[in-house]
């Protein structure tokens, strides 16, 4: 027999998908939770028992943003693909899921108020920053052990890049003038590939 799926996740993504709707329709301040069973087709009781406040739904939407980004990071790292193209597939993903979440903007901002005034959520932040951090050093260490970059601090280098995708997600999140995310990601990612790579070869170099 076929593994019986988990209904208690589904039950999650199906209350988390009708917040985004509401979230994205009023507002975080607006919505109320009632509005939220109303959307999830759900009775209130099975809401509560999965997230007993806006605050767990809001912080649970945005925290699986950051546990798929993760999760495509440690997938990239599975593969033989040069640097290049790792650096560029993770950079991609990122743009893509700040495309998704900009239309709930309110959400994002509501939950870096949410973690700078409850040190749990905050913890659980720098966690998912960290562990970022953690698998593109070990891709950069990786690319310069294979002579695809130059010799560099890992560490230091993935702690910029972190900066760079924070930095173009504010950006785009207070309203900066970014209008085509993606043409934003990949003109970054190639300015740190002008950093990072060593210089091509030509025919006399290899003689």
């Amino acid at each position: 027999m076929p593994p019986r799926p988990d209904v208690s996740e589904e039950r999650r993504e199906q209350i988390l998908n009708a917040a985004a709707t509401v979230f994205a329709r009023l507002g975080v301040h607006e919505s109320r939770m009632d509005d939220i069973v109303e959307e999830a087709a759900l009775s209130k009781g099975a809401l509560y028992w999965y997230f007993k406040s806006k605050d767990d739904l809001v912080a649970a939407f945005i925290e699986r943003v950051f546990a798929r980004s993760i999760e495509n990071l440690r997938e990239s790292l599975k593969t033989e693909q040069p640097f290049r193209e790792r650096l560029t597939m993770i950079s991609r993903s990122v743009a893509a899921d700040i495309r998704e979440v900009t239309r709930v903007r309110s959400v994002v901002l509501e939950y870096y108020a949410l973690a700078a005034r409850d040190a749990r959520v905050r913890d659980r932040v720098r966690g998912y920053i960290e562990a970022f951090i953690d698998l593109l050093a070990t891709m950069i260490a990786d690319a310069i052990e294979r002579r695809e970059c130059r010799a560099t601090d890992a560490r230091k280098t993935a702690i910029s890049l972190e900066a760079m995708y924070e930095g173009l997600t504010l950006l785009r999140f207070v309203g900066a003038a970014i209008d085509d995310i993606d043409a934003m990601f990949d003109h970054a990612t190639h300015l740190v590939f002008d950093s990072l790579l060593p210089p091509a070869r030509t025919i006399c170099d290899s003689d």
